[in-house]
């Protein structure tokens, strides 16, 4: 069952710019008009506007720019996508900590950890990951694979491109993916991600999949080496952002393409999808792998997810981790 503020929001929401009268709310709800009343009131608190137009009702007319739990299950369940635990918060030190404590105390998965901003957000290699309040999406997805790591290798850059893709299509945003680990749009970092998890003998016992994603908010403020290299969604957008609704609709994409990687990691024709979306194809890089670095042109990645290389002398080789730039070195991020 729905709680009360979910039930309110997701009514509104389906009305539209039509009005849904106090007393259907009541009714629905098994409370008093008073009551509806009382609860739309402390919405408005939270940044909600409502309009009240008496022997009309009321209609949503503004969400908050912020994260709103109710908000979120409201959207999520009228996609008929509830299969899925949802953790919201306004800060936390990390998504993908917060991910692992509560695998920790036995959380049934698949769930996610959604936060507005992070103190202590982590990248890959140790790296702290910029991760301001407002505008912004923090999401950490937990699963228990119950598979040999050798079978999970490639599933960072399936469900990173099947988060590209689905802002290509339902947000027509030009979203490319950087191998191994980023969304960039015109060079400029969009999107990060960092998948961990912890092996028992042979076996992946969880695996937490992090991804940050700028949206909305201001560069204004960033350390100068990272604000130069980054961009947010909302500039290349066509039409507005709705931060709770993407936070949502992203829930489905990541947890339905996880499942489909369970039953098939390798996904028939997955490497020519990925040249569709690959910002690195074509293009020369230096591939970091240890103490030394490798020269070549990128052609796309292989059935393991591999970046493909062609060094000068002709030949292609296959690097399986590690950092790329472009060119000789100035890195893309």
């Amino acid at each position: 069952m729905l709680l009360p503020d979910v039930t309110i929001l997701k009514t509104l929401l389906q009305a539209g710019d039509s009005f849904v009268s106090g007393s259907d709310l009541a009714k629905d709800l098994g409370m008093s008009r008073v009551g509806v009343w009382s609860r739309l009131e402390k919405m408005r608190e939270t940044g909600f506007t409502f309009e009240a137009v008496r022997h009309r009702g009321y209609r949503l007319t503004e969400e908050p720019a912020c994260l709103c739990e109710s908000l979120v299950l409201a959207y999520l369940d009228i996609a008929g996508a509830n299969g899925t635990g949802v953790f919201v918060l306004p800060e936390i030190d990390s998504t993908n900590s917060e991910a692992e404590r509560l695998l920790a105390d036995a959380t049934e998965t698949p769930f996610v950890v959604i936060a507005g901003a992070q103190t202590r957000g982590r990248g890959r290699l140790g790296r702290k990951w910029h991760s301001p309040p407002q505008g912004n999406l923090y999401m950490s997805f937990a699963f228990r694979p119950r598979r040999s790591p050798g079978r999970m290798q490639s599933i960072t850059l399936r469900l990173g491109l099947a988060v590209c893709r689905f802002l290509n299509q339902a947000y027509a945003i030009p979203v490319k993916v950087k191998w191994p680990n980023d969304l960039i749009i015109e060079g400029k970092k969009v999107a990060g991600m960092l998948t961990e998890a912890r092996v028992d003998a042979d076996r992946m016992r969880d695996l937490v999949f992090g991804i940050g994603i700028n949206v909305l908010g201001s560069t204004d403020g960033w350390p100068a080496e990272v604000a130069a290299h980054a961009a947010r969604l909302g500039q290349y957008a066509p039409s507005s952002i709705r931060l709770n609704r993407l936070a949502a609709e992203l829930i489905p994409v990541v947890a339905g393409e996880y499942a489909a990687y369970l039953e098939n990691p390798r996904k028939p024709g997955f490497a020519e999808e990925w040249l569709a979306y690959d910002a690195l194809n074509g293009r020369e890089v230096t591939a970091n792998r240890g103490s030394e670095p490798i020269r070549g042109t990128a052609h796309g990645i292989d059935t393991d997810g591999n970046l493909i290389l062609e060094t000068p002398d002709g030949r292609r080789t296959a690097v399986n981790s590690g950092e790329v730039s472009l060119g000789t070195g100035s890195v893309l991020f």
